[in-house]
């Protein structure tokens, strides 16, 4: 008898213990995301929802929007590509046919390339930045080489003052003095102080401009992802999944990353886009949009190695 008292005293103290563990995972999970955090905030997110909802289905709108870890922050906090900070001496070479293989047949209706893990730039401003690392790495890939690029680097090192509070595509600082590690230089989504002591492992060759779906595609295919800036309003950062088509003509500029398109998507093709919200976004951090949708691929540029 006193042996199942212990046995049962024991195993009482291990479910306290487990208990325990899950409601601070919980209470950790929840700190990270709570949209629910006030009353207030909670009445002013369902109303947006169930009016966006409503907007989709009486436009027939092809896409689906839900709640997500991204709409703790403002769409100002996430979106920091400015157009008015590129610098005048932005590196882009005009390829000549002979550079660039002709685009896709029109029976090759659909392709994917490769691309890294999905990121979360949190709650600093430098989608710039995650737009150009995860070009780079995807060029990269290219090459057989698997990298995991620093972000911190470029919003903590550049010298035209760019960070959390904006910046443009910073391809000049993998011309020179080249891209640093992730294992080097974490990211803390801060404006933190440079670290000018880590190895600048991968320089690119040379900077290239892809202004139209064709040169998109011929980029995307040939050489790998491709960077390019995209206009944003609170429908895009409730996305939860279809294909995007909803126009908009907001001055909110947002940098991302384009991997692949399907041309029997949506009415007349989409982009397969990855963005650096985290994998709690969209479709797994990824959307399909619309050709043409919120000036989707403007700005359209990628590196060569």
């Amino acid at each position: 008898m006193k042996r199942l008292t212990k046995i049962s005293l024991v195993m009482f103290f291990v479910v306290v213990v487990v208990l325990t563990f899950l409601s601070t995972a919980s209470l950790e999970a929840s700190k990270e995301f709570d949209p629910f955090a006030t009353v207030a905030k909670r009445e002013e997110m369902k109303f947006k929802m169930e009016r966006m909802r409503a907007e989709i289905n009486a436009n027939g709108y092809t896409f689906t929007v839900d709640y997500n870890p991204a709409m703790q922050y403002t769409i100002d906090q996430l979106c920091n590509f400015k157009p008015e900070l590129k610098p005048a001496d932005f590196p882009i070479e005009h390829l000549d046919n002979a550079a660039v293989k002709p685009p896709p047949p029109v029976g090759d209706v659909y392709f994917m390339s490769d691309y890294t893990k999905v990121k979360d730039q949190g709650s600093c401003g430098s989608c710039w930045a995650f737009s150009t690392a995860g070009m780079f790495e995807s060029i990269l890939l290219r090459h057989g080489i698997t990298a995991d690029l620093s972000e911190q680097w470029l919003v903590s090192c550049n010298d035209d003052g760019w960070g959390c509070n904006g910046g443009w595509f910073a391809n000049s600082y993998y011309l020179n003095p080249g891209a640093v590690l992730e294992s080097c230089f974490r990211y803390k989504a801060a404006d933190l102080p440079c670290k000018d002591t880590c190895p600048y492992v991968y320089i690119a060759a040379g900077s290239h401009n892809a202004s139209n779906v064709s040169a998109i595609k011929a980029a995307i295919k040939d050489f790998g992802a491709v960077s390019c800036a995209v206009t944003v309003t609170y429908y895009f950062q409730a996305y939860s999944g279809g294909v995007f088509n909803y126009d908009s003509s907001s001055p909110t500029n947002h940098a991302v990353v384009l991997v692949g398109w399907d041309d029997e998507l949506g009415s007349n093709g989409a982009w397969r886009m990855k963005n650096s919200w985290g994998k709690g976004w969209g479709e797994g951090g990824m959307m399909w949009i619309e050709y043409g949708v919120s000036n989707i691929g403007s700005g359209g540029n990628y590196l060569s190695y």
